[in-house]
């Protein structure tokens, strides 16, 4: 009898195949490991192979050009070499007389659950890379291969209770069809990697893991959140002809790159997107937008000691620019705070960290980041069709503040003679309600060029639900009715003005709403590059008028 599994759709895709089922490290090759040495020469060793094993994973994926999935392995390289940890570890070995390796998984747990309790979305994330770093580091120590996949065949579904970001990195070298796991959700780094390589994922299943049987068949639905296993023939047969059908989309989808985005009654629409690193500018051409509506500069400013100086901004700014020719660019200034602390600035202790110091109110608490920024877009901008656009502004006395930095930058590089330019479009990013319903209160010194409404946090704040939650995100979705009347609310406001208005955010790279946000008006959608085809697809299914129906209807849907 076919048993059904259920869980949350970590990467979407549909795969069919064999269980494999992995156990922990117990099944994994080991070679010989010379326990005799000294302790410390050991640990500094194992902590050696594991970060050269991270960074060569790194290189691997930067080499592909997903430079922002090649961060998260950084940054695990940075944690495998940690001082802190070995010195931690080293005290357990030698006061509590256990092996190297129990210590060292003492010490990631220790830091892991201290990470988990801590009242940050983002550190909260970070337990999972701590107890992968240690999971690998022992793994070492113990004479075991790092190489999870040595006995996954092709073609296999993987179960597991949970997997590193490498871990997966090595299944999809010995091509598995997809994989599931007990832990995890959309938003944790097994889910976003997994996405970033294709590979379907099934996440947070619970302990409904220990139930699928080894080398049963299974069909795994992961765009539907379900797992099929002892399939009947016709249940595997009906999926076969779905993964069919999806291939053959796969196909027709490439050949949209280069036509141009219309209704199918040629109502033009501008696809741009969204990318994290100049390097991701070169994909976002290939993928054929037409242009950057959201360059995210975190990059520069996280997971490292000290701030990005003038230069070195100037110089990513600058390549994505020539890499986009007279394409825009939309960069939006430093977004930081709640879930994205700076290690090199004093800690901000805030008892609700996604309604306290963060965007724009952590620039105004840390102007001379700001102000360092500005002065490296303003020279990078005699490159390119460079436009600036504000996070989280929620009242004029933001933008004014704002108005007042560009204006002081300005004046300091004309006096030391510095290129640069001046004339640039100003705009931000509607995520807070208070934007969203008072857009003429913002644009009402008419120095505004242009806004973007980003979805995913004006769903958060629309909502009051946090968007990093699972169990939140499943009851409270960023497609509720309500986020639909916020985005006709912040249309109708930006039409009355005359004042471009774009969108992104996942609502914009789901084709069922991006043809939803078309028929509520909006004419500029920005999206990760790899969802512009298959949005592309659906505007040119529909006419104007059916596309404005599904945006009524997506604004007074029930039951959602």
């Amino acid at each position: 009898m076919t048993a059904v599994v259920r869980g949350t759709a970590g990467a979407p895709g549909l795969a069919l195949g064999r269980i494999v089922r992995l156990e922990g490290p117990g099944g994994q090759p080991r070679v010989d490991v010379d326990r005799s040495g000294n302790p410390g020469e050991r640990l500094a060793t194992a902590q050696a192979q594991v970060a050269a094993h991270l960074e060569d994973l790194a290189a691997e994926l930067r080499a592909e050009g997903k430079a922002d999935e090649a961060a998260i392995f950084d940054a695990q390289a940075l944690l495998a070499s940690d001082r802190a940890l070995a010195d931690q570890a080293a005290h357990i070995f030698a006061d509590e007389r256990v092996p190297l390796d129990e210590a060292v998984t003492r010490v990631a747990g220790r830091i892991a659950a201290f990470l988990a309790e801590v009242d940050d979305a983002y550190l909260q994330a970070r337990a999972a890379d701590v107890h992968a770093i240690g999971r690998q580091i022992a793994a070492v120590l113990q004479g075991i291969s790092l190489d999870v996949g040595a006995s996954v065949p092709a073609g296999a579904i993987v179960v597991a209770a949970d997997l590193t970001p490498a871990e997966l990195m090595l299944l999809r070298k010995r091509r598995a069809a997809g994989v599931v796991t007990a832990s995890g959700s959309i938003t944790s780094h097994l889910a976003i990697l997994a996405r970033a390589l294709g590979l379907p994922a099934l996440v947070g299943i619970g302990e409904s893991w220990r139930d699928i049987p080894d080398g049963a068949s299974a069909l795994l639905d992961a765009t539907g959140g379900t797992l099929l296993v002892d399939p009947t023939p016709d249940e595997s047969g009906a999926f076969q002809v779905r993964v069919d059908v999806a291939r053959e989309r796969d196909r027709r989808l490439a050949g949209l790159t280069q036509v141009a985005a219309s209704t199918a009654d040629g109502e033009r629409i501008v696809l741009w997107a969204n990318i994290g690193r100049p390097e991701e500018a070169a994909l976002a051409m290939q993928a054929g937008a037409e242009g950057i509506g959201l360059f995210r500069t975190e990059f520069l400013f996280v997971d490292r000691a000290s701030a990005p100086g003038e230069d070195e901004q100037y110089t990513a700014y600058e390549q994505t620019l020539e890499a986009m020719g007279d394409r825009p660019v939309i960069i939006r200034t430093l977004d930081v705070g709640a879930d994205k602390p700076l290690a090199y600035l004093p800690p901000l202790v805030e008892a609700n960290p996604f309604l306290a110091t963060r965007g724009i109110r952590f620039t105004r608490r840390f102007p001379e980041l700001f102000e360092t920024q500005l002065r490296a877009l303003l020279r990078a901008a005699r490159h390119g069709d460079l436009r600036i656009m504000l996070p989280m502004v929620s009242t004029p006395r933001d933008l004014a503040w704002a108005r007042e930095m560009l204006e002081r930058v300005t004046r300091d590089l004309e006096r030391d003679a510095i290129p640069h330019r001046a004339d640039l479009p100003f705009g931000i990013m509607l995520e807070t309600p208070a934007a969203a319903v008072s857009l003429d209160r913002l644009a009402v010194d008419r120095q505004l060029a242009f806004c973007s409404i980003g979805s995913n946090d004006l769903a958060q704040y629309t909502l009051a639900a946090d968007r990093t939650d699972p169990a939140l995100a499943r009851d409270y979705p960023y497609d509720d009715p309500s986020v639909f009347r916020m985005v006709r609310i912040a249309v109708q406001s930006a039409r009355a003005l005359e004042l471009e208005l774009s969108l992104c955010g996942e609502l914009a790279g789901d084709p069922r709403h991006a043809v939803a946000l078309v028929g509520l008006g909006l004419r500029k959608l920005s999206m990760v590059p790899a969802a512009l085809a298959s949005v592309k697809e659906a505007l040119l299914g529909v006419s104007l008028a059916d596309a404005q129906r599904q945006g009524e209807q997506a604004c007074t849907a029930s039951g959602q």
